[in-house]
C-alpha cells in the first residue's frame, strides 16, 4: 500500500515537474470607443463656430447698474423729502385717528350696556366685548441710503460665443485647425403657457462640415418641452433660458463625441507568461514586457500619435508570439515550448486582437485555437475563458 502511495505521488511530482504553470500580469488603460461615425483618417483638427442672439455684454450690464446707481443716488434727496413729508401727514393725522377711535369705543361701550346681563355675558365670553384700541403714534424710519450691488451674471442672458465654442471639445483631435467644422446656431428661448404650466422651446441648429461638404445636421430642443409648473409671469425667464442654453451646449458635446470623438474607456487586459527561471522563454517575458508597456501609454488623454505608436508596438509583439507559437509541440509535455505555453500565447493573441479591434485577426487566433482544441487539453476554468473570449469575437 506504502509503495503503490509512493508511486502515484512520484508521477504526478513529474507531471507538475513539466507543467508550465502560467504566471498573468493584468495592466489598465483607456481602450477608445468606435463612433458612429468615423471621420476619415486624414482629419486631425477642428474648430467650433458659435451664434446666438445675445448681445448684452458684462461691460454693458455693469455699466448700466453703475449708472443706475448713481440715478439713484442723485434722487435720494428727493426720496428723504417724500417719506418725511408723508410721516408727518401720519403725524398729523393721528390726533383724529385716535379721536375716531374713542368715539368709536365709546358708542360701542353704550349699546353693550343696554344689552341684558346674559347678553353681554355671552359676549364677553366670545371675547365680542368692547374694547378701545388706539392707533399707535407712528414713527420715522429713514429711507436706507442707495448701495451698489453687482449684478447678478446668472440672471441675465449674457454669453460670449468664443467662450462657447471653446468649451465643445472632440476627444481625439486638435482644436485649431480646420478639417471639420462644426458650425452652432442657437436661437432664443420660445415659452408657452398651458394649464398654468409653462413649456419652452428654443430650436438650435449643427451643421458639420469638411470642407464644402455637409456630413451631418441635427437640430436639438425643437420641440415644446415641459419646464416648470408655474405659469410663465411668475418665473425668472433669462434665468431659464441661460440655463437652457448651458444644457443644449452640454448636449451637442456629447452628441458629436458620439458621432465622431474618441471617448476613452477605463479597459484592463491580463497578459499570461510562463517562468523564465532557467532564461528558456527570454523571448516571451521580452513580449510581455513591451504588451504592457505599450498599454500603460495608453492614459485617458493620450493623443492619437501615441496611441499609433502602441497600436505598433503591439503588433510587433504579436508577431513575437506568432513566431514562438510556431515552436510548440504539442505531443511533448517535456518539451520546453509545450502545450502550457501555446495556451499562455494564444489567449495572449486573442485578447490583444480584441483590444485592437482587428477583427479579421482575431478570428484568425480563434480558428487556430479551435484547431488545436483536443492537443491543448484545457481545463474548465481555461475552457470558460476560452468561451468568453469567443464570444467576444462573435460580437466584433
Amino acid at each position: 500500500m506504502k509503495k503503490t502511495l509512493l508511486i502515484i505521488i512520484t508521477c504526478f511530482a513529474i507531471t507538475n515537474f513539466y507543467a508550465q504553470r502560467a504566471i498573468s500580469e493584468e495592466v489598465s488603460y483607456f481602450d477608445i470607443r468606435i463612433p458612429n461615425q468615423p471621420l476619415e483618417s486624414s482629419v486631425k483638427t477642428y474648430k467650433v463656430i458659435v451664434d446666438t442672439p445675445y448681445t448684452l455684454t458684462v461691460e454693458e450690464l455693469e455699466a448700466q447698474s453703475k449708472a443706475d446707481f448713481e440715478a439713484e443716488k442723485a434722487n435720494y434727496g428727493n426720496i428723504l423729502k417724500e417719506s418725511e413729508a408723508e410721516y408727518q401727514d401720519r403725524l398729523a393725522n393721528h390726533d383724529d385717528e385716535v379721536k375716531k377711535a374713542e368715539a368709536r369705543y365709546d358708542k360701542e361701550m353704550a349699546d353693550f350696556k343696554d344689552l341684558s346681563l346674559l347678553e353681554r355675558l355671552a359676549l364677553t365670553d366670545q371675547g365680542k366685548k368692547p374694547q378701545l384700541i388706539v392707533p399707535s403714534k407712528p414713527t420715522y424710519v429713514k429711507p436706507r441710503e442707495p448701495q451698489y450691488i453687482q449684478p447678478n451674471l446668472d440672471d441675465h442672458l449674457i454669453f460670449d460665443n468664443q467662450v462657447l465654442a471653446d468649451g465643445v471639445e472632440l476627444l481625439g483631435y486638435e482644436k485649431g485647425g480646420s478639417d471639420v467644422l462644426f458650425i452652432i446656431n442657437i436661437s432664443k428661448m420660445v415659452f408657452q403657457d398651458n394649464g398654468g404650466q409653462t413649456f419652452y422651446s428654443q430650436p438650435t441648429t449643427l451643421k458639420v462640415m469638411k470642407g464644402s461638404a455637409v456630413i451631418n445636421e441635427k437640430t436639438f430642443d425643437n420641440e415644446f418641452q415641459f419646464l416648470t409648473s408655474s405659469s410663465s409671469n411668475t418665473i425668472n425667464l433669462d434665468r431659464h433660458e441661460k440655463n437652457n442654453v448651458n444644457k443644449i451646449m452640454r448636449n451637442i458635446s456629447t452628441y458629436i463625441n458620439e458621432e465622431f470623438g474618441h471617448i476613452p474607456v477605463a479597459s484592463n487586459i491580463m497578459i499570461e507568461y510562463p517562468k523564465n527561471k532557467d532564461r528558456e522563454y527570454d523571448a516571451l517575458e521580452n513580449a510581455k514586457i513591451k504588451a504592457l508597456s505599450a498599454y500603460r501609454k495608453l492614459k485617458k488623454d493620450a493623443t492619437t500619435e501615441t496611441r499609433e505608436r502602441a497600436k505598433s508596438e503591439l503588433e510587433a509583439v504579436r508577431e513575437v508570439w506568432k513566431a514562438e507559437l510556431a515552436k510548440i509541440d504539442y505531443n511533448d509535455k517535456k518539451a520546453v515550448m509545450n502545450k502550457d505555453v501555446a495556451k499562455m500565447i494564444f489567449f495572449n493573441l486573442m485578447r490583444v486582437d480584441i483590444s485592437l479591434k482587428d477583427k479579421a485577426q482575431a478570428e484568425e487566433t480563434l480558428a487556430a485555437m479551435q484547431e488545436k482544441r483536443i492537443d491543448l487539453d484545457l481545463s474548465y476554468d481555461e475552457k470558460n475563458t476560452f468561451t468568453r473570449l469567443e464570444e467576444q469575437v462573435y460580437k466584433m
